[in-house]
């Protein structure tokens, strides 16, 4: 009886997913296989070991190619991290984005937030639809690589729950659109109008400064324009990033990709 149990419950811990996902992240490994980090629409950060990858009749084609979407198949079991996947039928690739370095460095800034915030078996289907958005608008841009990149966090951490406050002071709930002067506080999730901010620790920013923060969180990602300039701004973001998110958050932005 004690063995038969065993076997029931390990036939229900392991089942075949098939699901829609972007490659974020693939790393060599054995002779001809790869391990490939996936952001999968239904299960959030998944690991996936496929084997024979890399050899010459690969069956996975393009579809394991880094910021690839694909439908792909993998063995779910619940007593392990790295799944076996079977298939991966490419859906949609942005070839653009290892044309050009500087498009490609954005994008893997991108990447690195998904792979450092996404969870395994939580979804964020908001964040999903929002990344392929935003690598579609990196294929294409000539410039303003910093804005696209800078309201890709912002919106990002939005959705994951950690919406900056950036139209009213955070203290007396006042609109302080119209302040000369601002002081913003990462720590706090957003703005001290200029009365509540004397003391308050953060940073006084212009109003300029404010609104070009504001146009990057509530713009559509096909109307974002070259205006703002976000590379004075992108510190800010990933100080706010990084206080809600992860304090090790962003290794790639250590260099400067936007020089």
């Amino acid at each position: 009886m004690k063995s038969a149990a065993k076997t029931d419950s390990t036939a229900i811990g392991r089942r075949i997913v098939r699901t829609e996902a972007i490659c974020l992240r693939t790393t060599r490994t054995r002779e001809t296989s790869k391990l490939v980090t996936f952001f999968s629409f239904d299960t959030g950060k998944l690991t996936c070991l496929a084997k024979g990858a890399r050899g010459p009749r690969s069956k996975f084609g393009a579809g394991l190619e880094q910021f690839a979407v694909s439908k792909i198949i993998y063995y779910y079991h619940q007593m392990k991290t790295i799944y076996t996947i079977s298939d991966a039928e490419l859906v949609r690739s942005f070839p653009e984005l290892t044309m050009n370095s500087t498009r490609f460095l954005a994008a893997e800034q991108l990447a690195e937030f998904l792979l450092r915030t996404v969870k395994p078996h939580n979804p964020a289907p908001r964040v999903y639809r929002l990344t392929i958005a935003y690598l579609a608008a990196l294929e294409t841009a000539d410039s303003h690589f910093p804005a696209l990149v800078g309201s890709f966090l912002l919106k990002a951490t939005s959705f994951l729950g950690f919406r900056p406050e950036l139209r009213r002071c955070l203290r007396c709930h006042r609109p302080i659109n119209k302040d000369k002067s601002c002081v913003f506080d990462p720590e706090q999730g957003g703005v001290f109008c200029s009365e509540c901010g004397q003391g308050a620790s953060g940073k006084s920013i212009k109003r300029e400064q404010l609104q070009d923060l504001v146009y990057l969180l509530y713009t559509p990602v096909k109307e974002i324009a070259e205006s703002p300039p976000a590379e004075e701004q992108l510190s800010l973001i990933l100080q706010f990033v990084s206080a809600h998110i992860d304090p090790l958050l962003l290794n790639s932005f250590n260099w400067n990709a936007f020089e």
